[in-house]
Parts: structure tokens; C-alpha cells; sequence
């Protein structure tokens, strides 16, 4: 019994003693969590916008997330309001082919198109030849201004297939024409697309009226490759001592500032671009603003300015005191900037009816090579790889509002309006009233030489169409890739400033 107790009472006190006893267990460290990379892509177009969008205050506590790996999706939940609602800012993974565009080279067939309603119900079109640069597949294979597309390799027009237009293989076009008002079938072509170069000054005339010399320019976009051809035809008209001006910007989607600086110290008054007086202010964001007037730099791009390649402006300039603009609702941009901006100067008569609206101006921003725009980074400090994942990249953010030289905008119009009397639609909105670029009995040219000279013969009369007529209506926002680019806003080309020392002060900043 006693052993009992005994045993009893040891196993008590050992159960004991290992409750007290202090048990060695071996430790586990826990592994740090692996840090989820940010798509670098994603973190070039954050920090661009940052420095350099117009709306740039709005980018507070928007930085990328590991999950922002489509910077394509990512990009647009950066953008302002006033921008998404306009469709302004882009980016691309295609730097060469947007370089190409803006030097007016393109893989493309050589026509421009606008489309029109062929039938309501099964939501087709026609895409109608608004003019053919010459040496080109379309030019070549006869398809000319006014000629209809109906099918693609047999197929309608829609929504789904249009952009097949503008694409980089051969196509089969279906052709329509209208003959003595009506419109038929004319022939299937097979063109080939290849790349061109598109010589934006597409036609010239001077018209001489009673003791009128009058000069005319169909002038397609505004590529700064071409200021030379600018120069050409204001030579011949300086030669022919034209004293009247029609700029001819109906279909001109725009294009760079220093272009269309260069076309306006051509047509100025001397004086002032002898002064090399400011024509363009530009607006940026407060960040961009603050640092111009610190280091007392100009914010806007001055008359008579010109490249070492280009001839100099004020030795063709005709000193002109009025101008007669052709602008439309198919008029965007650098093609806005130009006469209202000139409206500063000289009287602008506006014929034709309102304008696009974009009156921002926008940066070619990539990620660290100098040479195809504004860098974001130092290339000697990124690694091949990093630089591997962003050489494509670049974006075409808005980076700020233009104004005249008063600093004076259009957007509470957002485009620009002629007077009661001068608006105007080409063929009265009748597109089989179209005629060729040039004729005198286009509606808008017509207004024009009947402004200028006071001949009733030159003013347009509308045409009585036949009983039951039923007109091909336009369609809007359909384009080709490159319009839409220059569409968007003006293309700032020519700064006036270091934008190496201005990239370095904002960053030394924290701005």
C-alpha cells in the first residue's frame, strides 16, 4: 500500500516538474514575401504623366499596383475627365510606326476616305475617295476624288471591316461612280499597299480676277518634312504678286506647331515675323508652368522661325492683312491653331462650318531614347533588360492648352465658327454635288472668289435635286490610324527650351 502512495506521489511530482521544465522547440524563421514586380511599362507611363500631363495634379496616390500589368488599360485610368471625354491621350507599343506617321511616311494604298450611309438597316457604308496622293498604289490603279468603295474582296462595308482600308495587305475594291445623278457600279481593282510618302501640299492655283491675283492651298496635314514644299508655293505666288489667300484646311487633321508656325510666317505681316513675334502660347501644367517663368523661358513658339534645313519664311512672305480659311468639321488641330492664332494678326474669314475642337497640344514621351522624343529616364541608368521591356513604348499624353499670342483659346466653343453668312457644306451636303479640288464651282471656293471679288458668277447656288433624290449621309468618327493621331491634339515639335535641364529640376523637386 505503501509502495502505491509511493508511486503515486513521484509520478505526480514528475508530471510536475515537466510542466515547469522549460522544452527546447526548434525555430522557424519565416521567409520573407516575395515582392511583386510592378510592370515597368506601367510605371514609364506613370511617371510621364507625372511630370508632364497637363492634368498632372490629378495623379496623387495613382501609381501602379503588381496588378497593373496591362499598361494599355492601366494608362487610360490615369486620364482626366476633359481628356477621356475627347479621346485626347494614347499610348502605343509601336514607336517606329508613329515616327513614320509624323514624318509622312506610311505603309498605306495613297487615299483618303470619308464614309457614308449606304444602308440604314444593315449598317453599311461607302467609303468615298476624298483625294489620292500622287505615285501611289490608289493613284496608280486610277482610283480617283469622288469615286466610290462599296465592297472589300467582295464583301460591304461595316462597322467590323472598315478599317481593312488601311491595312498593310492587298485588297479587292468594288467601285462606284455616279454618272448623270445616279450611281452605279464601275469596276473590281486589286491595289497593293506599300510605303509612301505623302507630300501634304497637295494642289496650288492662282486665280487672277479682274485686278485680283488670287492664291489657293489644299494643304492635307501639317509635316514639318514638308515645310520646304510650303516654301515652293508661296515663292510662285510672291513671283505672281498674289494679293489674296485661300487656305484650303477642309480635310486637315493637323499635325506638328512648328508647321503650322512656319505656313502663318508666309502669310503674317512681315513686321512681325521680322520681330519673331510670339504667335502660339501653350499652357502646361502648374508644375511645367512655375518652372518657365523661374528660368524665364518663352511657353509658346514664335513667327519666322525656321530649322537649318528649311528655307527661310520671310522671303516669300506676302504681308498679307486678311486670309480666306476653308475649315470644317473634318479640320482638327494644327489646322485650328493656324487661323485662330493668325486672327491675332489679320482679319480671318472663316468659310465653312464648325471646326473639330482641339485646341490642346501634346508631347511625343518615351521611355529613354532622345532621339524619337522626351525621355523619362537616364538610359545609362536602366539595365538591358529594363530597357529590352520599354523600347517600343511611347506616349502621346496632353500636356497642354494652346492660345494665341494674348493666350486667348476656343475651348468654350470647343471649334471654331463662321459667321452666319459663310456657313457652308461642301456640295450643300450633297456628296454627289462634291466637285475637284480647285474648281471654281466648289461650294467653298466659290464663297471665297465671291467674297474677294464681288462676282456673283463665283457665288454658290444650291442645286435643285430631282424629286425623291435621296442624299448619301456623312458618317463621323470613322478615320484612318494616323488621322486620328494628328485629330487628337497639336503635335509640339519645335520647344524652345532645354528639356534635359527641365526633366532634371522637376525630379530633383519631387514635382
Amino acid at each position: 500500500m505503501k509502495m502505491k502512495y509511493f508511486l503515486t506521489a513521484f509520478v505526480a511530482v514528475a508530471m510536475l516538474m515537466s510542466c515547469n521544465k522549460k522544452v527546447e522547440t526548434p525555430v522557424v524563421k519565416p521567409k520573407p514575401p516575395v515582392k511583386a514586380e510592378i510592370n515597368k511599362v506601367s510605371q514609364f507611363a506613370y511617371d510621364g504623366l507625372a511630370l508632364y500631363y497637363k492634368w498632372s495634379d490629378e495623379m496623387k496616390d495613382k501609381e501602379p499596383t503588381p496588378s497593373d500589368n496591362d499598361p494599355k488599360k492601366f494608362f487610360k485610368t490615369l486620364l482626366s475627365k476633359p481628356d477621356t471625354d475627347h479621346g485626347w491621350s494614347w499610348i502605343t507599343d509601336d514607336v517606329e510606326g508613329l515616327l513614320k506617321g509624323f514624318g509622312g511616311k506610311s505603309l498605306s494604298f495613297g487615299y483618303n476616305l470619308t464614309f457614308l450611309k449606304r444602308n440604314e438597316a444593315t449598317k453599311t457604308y461607302y467609303a468615298a475617295i476624298k483625294y489620292v496622293f500622287p505615285n501611289t498604289p490608289a493613284y496608280e490603279n486610277n482610283m480617283k476624288r469622288l469615286d466610290l468603295i462599296g465592297e472589300i474582296n467582295g464583301q460591304p462595308i461595316t462597322a467590323n471591316n472598315y478599317r481593312d482600308l488601311y491595312s498593310n495587305k492587298s485588297l479587292t475594291f468594288t467601285i462606284y461612280k455616279f454618272k448623270d445623278g445616279k450611281l452605279s457600279k464601275d469596276r473590281n481593282v486589286t491595289v497593293t499597299p506599300r510605303e509612301i510618302e505623302t507630300n501634304p501640299v497637295l494642289k496650288d492655283s492662282i486665280y487672277t480676277i479682274g485686278d485680283k491675283k488670287i492664291g489657293y492651298l489644299f494643304y492635307t496635314s501639317f509635316i514639318h518634312n514638308y515645310n520646304n514644299e510650303l516654301y515652293k508655293v508661296f515663292s510662285k505666288f510672291k513671283q505672281a504678286n498674289v494679293t489674296d489667300l485661300v487656305l484650303d484646311l477642309r480635310y486637315n487633321h493637323g499635325g506638328a506647331i512648328s508647321s503650322a508656325t512656319y505656313l502663318s510666317s508666309m502669310i503674317a505681316p512681315r513686321a512681325e515675323v521680322q520681330d519673331t513675334t510670339i504667335f502660339v502660347q501653350l499652357n502646361y501644367n502648374k508644375s511645367l508652368n512655375n518652372y518657365f517663368k523661374e528660368k524665364n523661358w518663352s511657353r509658346g513658339s514664335r513667327l519666322g522661325k525656321y530649322r537649318k534645313n528649311e528655307s527661310n519664311p520671310i522671303e516669300v512672305n506676302l504681308d498679307l492683312n486678311k486670309v480666306y480659311y476653308i475649315g470644317t468639321g473634318d479640320s482638327y488641330s494644327a489646322s485650328e491653331l493656324t487661323p485662330h492664332c493668325l486672327r491675332a494678326f489679320i482679319d480671318v474669314v472663316h468659310i465653312g462650318n464648325k471646326t473639330g475642337g482641339k485646341y490642346t497640344a501634346s508631347w511625343t514621351i518615351v521611355p529613354y531614347d532622345t532621339k524619337k522624343g522626351n525621355a523619362v529616364y537616364d538610359e545609362n541608368k536602366l539595365s538591358a533588360d529594363h530597357k529590352k521591356e520599354l523600347k517600343n513604348w511611347a506616349m502621346q499624353p496632353i500636356v497642354a492648352i494652346y492660345g494665341d499670342k494674348n493666350d486667348k483659346n476656343f475651348s468654350a466653343t470647343d471649334g471654331l465658327i463662321p459667321d452666319a453668312e459663310n456657313e457652308l457644306y461642301e456640295g450643300f451636303g450633297v456628296f454627289a454635288d462634291w466637285k475637284p479640288l480647285g474648281d471654281t464651282k466648289d461650294v467653298f471656293l466659290g464663297q471665297a472668289l465671291y467674297l474677294i471679288t464681288g462676282d456673283e458668277q463665283y457665288k454658290p447656288k444650291k442645286k435643285a435635286q430631282a424629286r425623291g433624290y435621296k442624299g448619301l449621309e456623312k458618317v463621323q468618327g470613322m478615320m484612318s490610324p494616323i488621322e486620328k493621331i494628328y485629330s487628337e491634339s497639336v503635335i509640339l515639335d519645335n520647344i524652345d527650351f532645354p528639356i534635359s535641364e527641365l526633366q532634371n529640376e522637376l525630379k530633383n523637386r519631387g514635382e
